[in-house]
C-alpha cells in the first residue's frame, strides 16, 4: 500500500510550521493551501483505506500506523490566530483536521471490527493466489517434481508419500510459522491416528514437541479421510491476527508453500490409491478406502505375523496383495462403511485374522494370536471377534483367495 505514514507525517510538519509562523501577507494563502492538502489526504485515506477495510480484510492497512493514536493526535492539532483576517482560513484548517481525525478513527474501528468466515476465507484465497503466481510456487513445483523423479523414480510408494508429507509438516514448525501460537499453549490435543511423529529421527529438535505444533496447525487444517484439508477461513484469520508479528509476511509465504507441497503429494496419494483399486467397481467418494487398507496392512506387517504364519511364502508382499485385492473387491464399500463406525475397526481386524487362521495362513489358538497381535486392551475381546469371522459377508471371499494362493 501507499506510504500513508509518511504522508501524514509530512502534513503534521506543515501544521507545526504554521503554528510557529509569524503572520505575513502570504499566511492566509498558506493556510488555505494547508487546508487543501489535509482535505486531499482525507479523501485519499477515505477512498483507499477506509472503504477497503470496511469491505475487506486488509493485511497491510495499519503497517507502522496506529490509527487510534494518530486520529487523536490530529484532533489535538488545533491552530489559533489573534489576527481577525486569518480567522476564517485558520478555521478552515481546523475543520479539515477534524474531518481527517474522524476518518482515521473510523479506520481504527474497522480494523478491529468482527469479521465473518467468508471475509477471512477471501483473504486466504487472495494470499494463495498471490503465492501461486510467485516464483516461490514455481520453485516448489520444480523441487516436488525433482523429489518424485530422482528419489522415487517417478513412482512414489505410499510410504514415500507419507514420509514426504510428514517432512513438510515438520518444516512448517521449523520455519517458526506457529511458534508464537505454541508459546501460549498450555494444553495440546494429540492426534495419534493421523501423523506419526515417532518416525522422526531422534536428533530432530521437534520430535518431542511436534504434537504441540501439530495441535495448533490442526486448528487451521482439518483431517478428512487421511488427508490434511485446509480450512480457508481459519488460515485467513491467522494471517490477519498475526500480521503485526515479526517476519509475518515470510511466515505467510512459508505456510502457503508447505501446504502447497502437502497438497501436491496428497494428490499423488489419491492417484496411487485409485490405481490400487483399479479392477473393482467405481469408488464411492463418500467412503474412506485408504484407512482400512493401510491399517490392515500395518497389522499384518508386524512381527507377530511372522511368528504365527504357517509358511514363509505368506510374506509382506503376499499380505499387501491380499489387502489390495480385498479393497478392490465387491466388499470394499461394506468394509469402508463399517470401518467408519465407532468401535468397528478392531472387529474387522479380528474377523480378518480369524479367517486367516481358518484358511491356514496363521496358526495357534485364537487367544494366543489375540495376545500376540495386541490389538485390544482385553485379548479375550479380540479373540471373540476372531471367532465371529464367518458371519461377515467377505468371509468366503477371503477363504477363496487363500485357497487360490495354495494352488
Amino acid at each position: 500500500m501507499f506510504d500513508y505514514k509518511n504522508l501524514l507525517e509530512t502534513l503534521f510538519e506543515k501544521v507545526e510550521r504554521m503554528r510557529t509562523e509569524r503572520p505575513t501577507a502570504g499566511t492566509r494563502f498558506r493556510l488555505m493551501g494547508l487546508a487543501a492538502d489535509v482535505t486531499e489526504a482525507t479523501e485519499m485515506m477515505t477512498q483507499e483505506v477506509l472503504e477497503r477495510v470496511t469491505k475487506e480484510v486488509v493485511l497491510d492497512a495499519d503497517t507502522d500506523i496506529d490509527y487510534t493514536e494518530t486520529g487523536e493526535r490530529v484532533a489535538s492539532m488545533v491552530l489559533t490566530s489573534s489576527d481577525d483576517d486569518l480567522q476564517e482560513a485558520t478555521q478552515g484548517v481546523n475543520d479539515a483536521l477534524a474531518t481527517l481525525s474522524d476518518v482515521l478513527l473510523k479506520i481504527a474501528v474497522q480494523l478491529t471490527r468482527h469479521r465473518n468466515n467468508d471475509e477471512y476465507a477471501r483473504l486466504y484465497e487472495q494470499e494463495k493466489k498471490r503465492y501461486l503466481n510467485s516464483g516461490t510456487a514455481q520453485r516448489a513445483r520444480g523441487k516436488y517434481t525433482d523429489w518424485k523423479d530422482s528419489v522415487c523414480y517417478g513412482s512414489p510408494s505410499m510410504e514415500d508419500i507419507e514420509d514426504y508429507r510428514l517432512e513438510k509438516v515438520v518444516r512448517i514448525f521449523e520455519q517458526g510459522v506457529l511458534t508464537s501460537r505454541v508459546e501460549h499453549v498450555r494444553r495440546a490435543t494429540r492426534y495419534p491416528s493421523e501423523l506419526d511423529f515417532d518416525l522422526l529421527p531422534d536428533d530432530n529438535l521437534f520430535k518431542k514437541t511436534a504434537y504441540r505444533y501439530y495441535s495448533e496447525l490442526r486448528k487451521m487444517v482439518d483431517w478428512q479421510d487421511g488427508y490434511l484439508v485446509v480450512m480457508p477461513h481459519r488460515i485467513g484469520q491467522h494471517f490477519y491476527m498475526s500480521r503485526h508479528e515479526e517476519n509475518a509476511k515470510s511466515h505467510r509465504t512459508n505456510l502457503l508453500k508447505y501446504l502447497h507441497k502437502i497438497d501436491m503429494v496428497q494428490q499423488e496419494r489419491r492417484r496411487l490409491l485409485e490405481s490400487e483399486m483399479q479392477g473393482g467397481d467405481a469408488l464411492n467418494p463418500q467412503l474412506n478406502y485408504f484407512a482400512p487398507a493401510k491399517n490392515l496392512k500395518v497389522l499384518l506387517a508386524e512381527e507377530w505375523f511372522e511368528i504365527h504364519r504357517t509358511d514363509k511364502r505368506f510374506d509382506g508382499q503376499w499380505t499387501e496383495a491380499l489387502v489390495n485385492a480385498l479393497m478392490r473387491s465387491e466388499h470394499k464399500d461394506y468394509i469402508a462403511t463399517e470401518w467408519g463406525k465407532d468401535k468397528r475397526q478392531d472387529f474387522i481386524r479380528g474377523c480378518l485374522l480369524g479367517l486367516l487362521k481358518e484358511g491356514g495362513v496363521i496358526k495357534g489358538s485364537m487367544d494366543s494370536i489375540a495376545r500376540s497381535a495386541n490389538v485390544c486392551d482385553n485379548y479375550r475381546t479380540f479373540s471373540k471377534y476372531m471367532g465371529q469371522c464367518r458371519q461377515e459377508p467377505y468371509a468366503d471371499w477371503v477363504l477363496e483367495y487363500v485357497g487360490r494362493s495354495e494352488k
